[in-house]
């Protein structure tokens, strides 16, 4: 409740008023520090400037983001801010004025006192536990939506040939009419971690139940088992009678590097991954430095001389552009809330460097050109390279707004290389996240917490991935339609698209 002052308070000095007890609210800003606030936001666009990938696309005039006015907003709202309140929520206005998902806001972290370690319980010892006990505790769990992210299952003509509970994957047929039978597919994350009955199937085949326990084995193992599940599951569709696939991606959060792997299942031909590029910051160097690691003392001892020699080059490559970056002096990026420029992410006023591709150190392997082990240390999908082309013939990808991250590059990957027709609506914009390690940004006297992305994926029209990618079939929802009027309108996109072809 409002607490009200004496009448003749209204006749006193401004200053006076601050004094009579009970006329708090004639002073909101009391205890409020304004120049703390504008010193949080000030730190926040400075680390922006220093650390953030998608910067420069954000102050181009393809992203539909005008910084400078975002900038102007979120100064005005501090300078007029009553309380601490308000002062945070033009910050927040701020960050979520980028409509990037991956800066965000994170939850605060235990004081050191309370993640000192003291009272921690005895770690388990994983090679004695069964395999449903140890995936859980290892955080193997299915928290993304099973179902179709539209509901086919509910439209006349459409069965189930599983309901996801056994892989995690819900598929079916769907009846298109004169367009033939459909296989649809339900890929709920790209997250390894997302699949747990693909880890425990790993498990009690491969994992040792005495000794030590190598958690990075078992996530490798349950990755190509996951893959495996989906190839499999898409060879059963086939012989089912479905000529046509349907992928739903929609309502997917994204997970790992497995979004641009999952396109080869898609071919038996050449995908080429999207180049990546890093922010000239402290995770680009260690970017950098990884792959320099990797392709000088990394490699296994098994490589022949011939690889050896082959990586020369690429070696060389990340050498030149780890020099470039403590040769030349970043640029200043201040410019970006003042004017817009045009996106280049080769200009220096970018702030970026190329540091490879999506897919590792390079876009696409030749067949036999390495040997396993060194393939799979350049090439991150070549540990299911035997498993590409597991379908051949018309592909569907069903997105929405809630299509991100790893998910938004399966959809672009997919669709850049001619592999699919997107259908739906525009994806959410994560685009590139994260390849390093860096700790979030911490505003000392808000004690907000941000995460900043430090990478970018370029479409093959040289946008930024982080736009979000707009569908060939686009089926907009319609006030009052019911989400099953959209899935037949979906479907009946599908059919009309593929009837439409010669």
């Amino acid at each position: 409740m409002r607490r009200h002052c004496h009448p003749a308070a209204r006749l006193l000095p401004a200053l006076a008023l601050l004094a009579l007890p009970g006329c708090a609210w004639a002073n909101p800003t009391a205890g409020f520090d304004r120049a703390a606030w504008q010193q949080d936001y000030q730190l926040l666009k400075q680390t922006l400037q220093q650390r953030y990938s998608h910067l420069a696309w954000m102050a181009s005039p393809q992203s539909g983001i005008d910084l400078p006015a975002l900038d102007r907003q979120a100064q005005a709202a501090l300078r007029q801010a009553r309380d601490d309140a308000e002062a945070r929520q033009a910050i927040i206005g701020f960050q979520q004025g980028f409509r990037d998902g991956h800066f965000s806001l994170l939850a605060n972290t235990p004081s050191a006192a309370e993640s000192s370690g003291r009272d921690e319980p005895a770690p388990r010892d994983l090679a004695r536990d069964k395999p449903l006990d140890g995936c859980a505790a290892l955080g193997y769990e299915q928290d993304s939506k099973i179902g179709f992210s539209l509901p086919f299952e509910t439209l006349p003509g459409f069965h189930l040939t599983s309901d996801g509970l056994s892989e995690s994957m819900r598929s079916g047929l769907a009846d298109l009419g004169r367009a033939g039978q459909a296989a649809v597919l339900r890929i709920p994350t790209f997250s390894p971690k997302g699949y747990p009955l693909a880890c425990q199937r790993v498990w009690r085949a491969a994992m040792p139940q005495t000794g030590a326990f190598d958690s990075e084995k078992l996530f490798q193992l349950t990755y190509r088992q996951w893959f495996a599940d989906v190839a499999q599951r898409l060879a059963e569709l086939r012989q089912a009678g479905a000529r046509v696939l349907i992928l739903d991606v929609g309502n997917n959060p994204g997970g790992n590097d497995s979004g641009d792997a999952m396109t080869r299942l898609l071919t038996p031909g050449v995908v080429r991954s999207p180049s990546l590029w890093m922010a000239r910051s402290p995770a680009g160097k260690a970017y950098l430095d990884q792959w320099i690691e990797d392709l000088s003392s990394g490699l296994p001892a098994s490589a022949s001389a011939s690889d050896k020699a082959k990586l020369q080059g690429l070696l060389q490559d990340f050498r030149q552009k780890r020099a470039e970056l403590d040769s030349r002096p970043a640029p200043d990026m201040s410019w970006v809330w003042r004017e817009q420029r045009r996106w280049d992410p080769q200009a220096g006023y970018s702030r970026l460097i190329a540091a490879g591709y999506a897919s590792g150190a390079v876009a696409h392997l030749e067949p036999g050109s390495y040997s396993r082990e060194v393939a799979e240390t350049l090439f991150w999908p070549a540990q299911t390279e035997k498993l590409k082309g597991a379908w051949q013939g018309p592909v569907y990808i069903v997105a929405d707004q809630k299509t991100y991250s790893a998910a938004e590059m399966f959809v672009a990957v997919s669709r850049d290389n001619g592999l699919a027709k997107i259908v739906g609506a525009r994806t959410g914009g994560d685009g590139c996240g994260f390849m390093g390690k860096l700790e979030p940004l911490l505003l000392p006297h808000s004690g907000l917490r941000l995460r900043i992305p430090d990478c970018v994926r370029l479409r093959a029209d040289g946008g930024d991935e982080v736009a979000g990618i707009q569908p060939d079939l686009p089926v907009p929802a319609q006030p009052g339609e019911s989400r099953r009027a959209r899935a037949q309108k979906t479907l009946q996109a599908i059919a009309a698209d593929l009837l439409a072809q010669p």
